[in-house]
């Protein structure tokens, strides 16, 4: 069980479309439901939502140990060399299953003690118990859904994201349109998560290859996938207490409503940071392949051309989002949250760094390099640490600086390893015209913000900043014929015609 699967723009451009799509339509049910969901619950609730939020993430990375970012790698590369990978998938099933019921039994059974220590209270108890059903169904999906990344089906994971994460958000605003509260939130999670896992495993088990000996293959390949993994693992474990410690210090020291605001800001900003991840995702397959037939040219060409594109897109997003935080924190969550509007802002300054990374991620990972990726966050984390005398004088925000800070130097570090590992090299020329392009349309924006403020403006500061970004990217020449090409196989004839009047 085989596929051939050519690294080339068109096919990376094509599953880029596909992941970026899914996030676009997912996003926009999820704001919708999320700004509900924020004035059918009070600041507290969504403290405590943020807080089994963090639960969730540390089931998932007891249990991760590393393989949900390996397997992508393996089954990849196990394509590109034109081998079976289902003894690959088998042995990864065999090492999560049992590890995620255990955690899952852990968290039912001390319920109270675990509310009493993230909450300091036992009325959310019953929360942590719902919390533990719905944590089996978070760790296993993500791992299926990489499998499903390796194979390159990436059309097959936005279909799935997409009707996964319509189902939760529609079940969360019925049960709290039926005054069912904290418990209609985690009900609507369990069934979209169900959903999702429902999907992702037909189609994994479709690409299986059962016989006699899978079994046995699967279990001879766990020392290999472990001494792989272990790495991976020890920096899942740090970036994990990285992601959470700033949440885990509200928790700690400040009234749960500073954290629903926070949750609030950080919220948005990861609407932003997973379009980047997806962009990223979609390169991840064709890098695998592509390595795995020894194919480096073509890794350090792909490299080139994403960046080009990512950079057209990231960096206009993260500059508009920093010019409209306030507008778009009050619209999204309510007028309570317009304290957290400085924490997005300052976020997704910091997301410029989206512009680059999403055609560099996954590479280190790709060339082996686990214990460089370990050192990589190990640096990130310590050096942005030494920030922390900031939040006595910025609070919420300071920690905002704190985490982009950290992101900024996880992308130098990764970059400056590769380089030693596979040539690097980016369009100079469409970098210096997006940040000129993307300047513009900030300036734009603040402009017309001083002149007339109103969070109901946000379509038309929206409007004026897509004009101003559209009208200095063609003056500037931005893009060429080959990129009208491009565009041609990707979305015909008829679309092409259209984007190039307007862009070339």
């Amino acid at each position: 069980m085989t596929e051939k699967v050519e690294l080339n723009a068109s096919k990376v451009a094509v599953g880029s479309i596909y992941l970026t799509s899914q996030n676009i339509l997912s996003t926009l049910i999820g704001v919708l439901g999320y700004t509900y969901m924020s004035r059918a619950v009070a600041q507290e609730e969504m403290g405590v939502i943020a807080g089994v939020t963090l639960l969730y993430s540390l089931v998932q990375t007891v249990v991760d140990l590393g393989i949900n970012s390996s397997i992508t790698k393996f089954i990849s590369e196990n394509i590109g060399k034109g081998v079976d990978p289902s003894k690959h998938v088998v042995s990864a099933l065999t090492l999560r299953l049992p590890l995620t019921l255990a955690a899952a039994s852990s968290i039912a059974i001390f319920s109270k003690n675990i509310s009493e220590t993230l909450f300091k209270t036992a009325a959310y108890s019953n929360i942590v118990t719902l919390i533990a059903i719905d944590a089996i169904l978070l760790s296993i999906a993500p791992l299926l859904n990489n499998v499903l990344l390796g194979c390159g089906k990436l059309k097959s994971i936005a279909v799935y994201g997409i009707s996964s994460v319509a189902a939760r958000w529609l079940f969360i605003t019925l049960f709290l349109l039926n005054s069912q509260g904290l418990n209609g939130v985690i009900y609507g999670w369990i069934i979209g998560d169900a959903a999702l896992l429902a999907m992702l495993a037909l189609s994994t088990i479709k690409r299986i290859n059962l016989k006699k000996s899978l079994l046995n293959e699967s279990i001879r390949l766990l020392p290999q996938i472990l001494k792989f993994s272990t790495p991976l693992y020890i920096s899942t474990i740090i970036s994990f207490l990285y992601a959470c410690y700033d949440k885990a210090l509200i928790l700690a020291f400040l009234p749960l409503e500073q954290l629903g605001i926070y949750n609030v800001a950080y919220t948005a900003f990861s609407v932003l940071a997973s379009i980047a991840t997806s962009l990223g995702s979609a390169l991840l397959p064709y890098y695998g392949m592509a390595y795995g037939k020894n194919n480096h040219k073509a890794i350090s060409e792909a490299i080139k051309r994403a960046s080009k594109y990512t950079m057209l897109t990231m960096f206009p997003l993260a500059l508009g989002l920093a010019a409209t935080a306030k507008p778009v924190i009050t619209l999204f969550a309510g007028q309570q949250y317009e304290a957290g509007w400085p924490v997005l802002a300052t976020l997704a300054l910091f997301g410029l760094v989206y512009g680059f990374s999403p055609a560099f991620s996954n590479l280190l990972l790709i060339y082996g390099k686990t214990k460089t990726i370990l050192l990589v966050n190990l640096t990130s984390v310590a050096i942005s640490l030494t920030m922390l005398p900031t939040l006595q004088f910025l609070g919420l925000t300071g920690l905002a600086i704190v985490r982009g800070t950290s992101n900024l130097l996880s992308f130098t570090l990764s970059v400056y390893f590769l380089s030693n590992t596979v040539k690097i090299e980016i369009d100079r020329q469409t970098a210096w015209k997006a940040v000129a392009s993307a300047t513009t349309m900030t300036l734009a924006v603040l402009a017309t913000q001083k002149i007339t403020y109103n969070k109901l403006f946000l379509p038309l500061y929206i409007a004026i900043g897509a004009a101003a970004y559209t009208a200095i990217t063609r003056a500037l020449k931005t893009l060429n014929k080959e990129d009208a090409q491009l565009v041609k196989e990707i979305l015909g004839e008829k679309a092409a015609k259209l984007i190039t009047k307007i862009l070339i």
